[in-house]
């Protein structure tokens, strides 16, 4: 079956909220998990979502925001260091692939939508607190750490951010085979 990559609607919502669970609290451990199977994001309300949706089943979500304040500032010893990037600064979060579908190329085409969708909106520089055990893939893509790795629940992240100008010539080459997929 085709996977479409959308802006999330209201009603994909739900099933963010339940991947969310699913991936950040049972998976990961950064969050206990919610008693009704849904975690609510602290930045939802002020969040975009793209959704990877596969006969009507979410089996991919990341989400953005511009502007602060950033979830990342509590993973820094200095939130300061963020006035020293590029703006407009957008943060990306969220990113959530179901298990089976991990060794696709769903990744690369859900980041290669979010990309898109980014530049033409304007950002310079995107922000993450990156899981410490995936930090060679955030690196693949370009990103660079602003500090150590930080605890929360059950998982490390690390501080990381990217210039959107400054793409690694492996990153390109990802996103010029997939720009062009629907």
């Amino acid at each position: 079956m085709s996977i479409e990559i959308r802006l999330a609607t209201a009603a994909d919502m739900e099933l963010i909220r339940c991947m969310n669970n699913d991936v950040f609290a049972c998976e990961i451990g950064q969050h206990q998990p919610a008693p009704d199977g849904r975690l609510i994001d602290a930045f939802e309300t002020r969040s975009r979502f793209l959704a990877g949706i596969e006969d009507g089943r979410l089996i991919a979500m990341i989400s953005f925001h511009s502007g602060p304040p950033y979830s990342v500032e509590k993973k820094l010893s200095d939130p300061a260091v963020l006035k020293a990037l590029s703006a407009p600064v957008f943060e990306v979060r969220l990113l959530a692939i179901h298990p089976a579908h991990r060794s696709t190329n769903l990744l690369a085409r859900l980041l290669v939508r979010l990309h898109g969708l980014l530049a033409a909106a304007g950002a310079r520089t995107l922000v993450i607190s990156a899981l410490a055990p995936r930090l060679p893939m955030y690196e693949f893509m370009g990103f660079r750490a602003l500090g150590p790795a930080v605890q929360s629940g059950g998982a490390a992240f690390v501080p990381m951010a990217l210039d959107m100008a400054v793409l690694p010539p492996r990153a390109k080459a990802v996103y010029a085979r997939y720009a062009l997929e629907p």
